[in-house]
């Protein structure tokens, strides 16, 4: 599986800006929302690129340069808030035994269970998708927001815990829509040869039955996988 969009988009997005007030770090909040995920919470941002040093009136005011460059759309949504994340459900690798999929998915949805909360969200807007040669630039529907919100969670762990694994993380919207060989997967990490490696899903809130299509798609393949 390769990368629809090619590495030279970020080097036209940097042509472009040059000469502008665009920072590396405001280049690397647009690439990771239209080639790595499709939603990030003003918290995520902050961990991902602000840390301890970033209030949340800092982070807001160069979040709305971007957003008045055409380049990012925010909104508030309801979600759950969800609990740190720190290992996924499901660790398969070619060899494992198949995972209890019922207890998977009933472990899954537990997590649902609770009252949402306003949530400040953030997306790639259609300008910077197409630069990047990315699907994202739209809220995800109403019934998938938590499970991109959750991916998003666990891109930030990557980044924090696993930076070189994080460095190779391609995100649905960023894939080329793929042969029959594999379906096009939550996100996925690519070899520097273009080869994938290991697909990553959030686990949302699914039947037994399709986790199990999902096992089986990728037991098929040899395709070690994350479900989340």
């Amino acid at each position: 599986m390769n990368r629809s969009a090619h590495p030279a988009a970020t080097d036209g997005l940097t042509k472009q800006v040059r000469h502008s007030m665009w920072t590396q770090r405001d280049i690397a909040i647009v690439e990771t929302l239209t080639s790595r995920v499709r939603v990030l919470s003003l918290a995520q941002i902050t961990t991902l690129w602000w840390s301890a040093d970033g209030s949340g009136r800092v982070v807001r005011r160069r979040l709305r340069r971007l957003i008045d460059g055409g380049l990012l759309v925010s909104t508030t949504i309801n979600s759950i808030p969800f609990p740190q994340v720190e290992r996924p459900l499901i660790d398969w690798h070619p060899g494992d035994r198949d995972p209890d999929c019922e207890q998977v998915a009933a472990c899954a949805r537990s997590r649902f269970d609770c009252a949402t909360r306003p949530t400040e969200v953030y997306l790639a807007s259609r300008r910077a998708a197409n630069l990047f040669g990315s699907t994202s630039g739209r809220l995800p529907r109403f019934d998938h927001i938590n499970q991109n919100l959750l991916l998003s969670e666990v891109y930030v762990l990557y980044s924090r815990c696993r930076p070189q694994d994080a460095a190779l993380w391609v995100g649905g919207e960023s894939l080329a829509r793929c042969s029959d060989r594999i379906q096009t997967p939550d996100a996925c990490l690519v070899s520097s040869e273009g080869q994938t490696t290991r697909l990553i899903e959030s686990a949302g809130v699914r039947e037994p039955q399709q986790l199990e299509r999902f096992h089986e798609h990728c037991l098929e393949r040899n395709l070690p996988y994350e479900l989340w």
